[in-house]
C-alpha cells in the first residue's frame, strides 16, 4: 500500500538532518524515520492507493495536467522528469 503525505519543505528537512544524524546516505531509505517524525507530529497520511508508481503518475496527470516527477537511484543521484497527461 503506498500513503500520500502532505508536508512541508521544513518537515522534509528536519527528517533528512533526522536521517544524517542516525548515519543514513544518500539513499538510503528514509521511509522509518519519516513515520517516526509523522507519529510524533500526531500527523496521519491524507490517502493510500494500491497504484503501482507508474500507474499513479498517470492517474495524477489525467486528473491534474503535467506532474512532476523526482526520482532518487541506489546512489543517491536524482532525476526529474515531467509526466504529460496522454492524449
Amino acid at each position: 500500500m503506498n500513503k500520500l503525505w502532505k508536508i512541508t519543505i521544513d518537515e522534509y528537512m528536519e527528517v533528512v538532518k533526522r536521517s544524517k544524524e542516525a548515519g543514513l546516505k544518500a539513499g538510503d531509505d528514509m521511509t522509518p524515520i519519516f513515520l517516526q517524525y509523522m507519529a510524533e507530529k500526531n500527523q496521519k497520511a491524507i490517502g493510500a492507493n494500491e497504484f503501482t508508481h507508474e500507474e499513479l503518475l498517470d492517474q495524477l496527470s489525467e486528473k491534474h495536467g503535467n506532474v512532476l516527477d523526482i526520482s532518487t537511484n541506489d546512489d543517491g543521484t536524482q532525476t526529474c522528469k515531467i509526466h504529460r497527461k496522454k492524449d
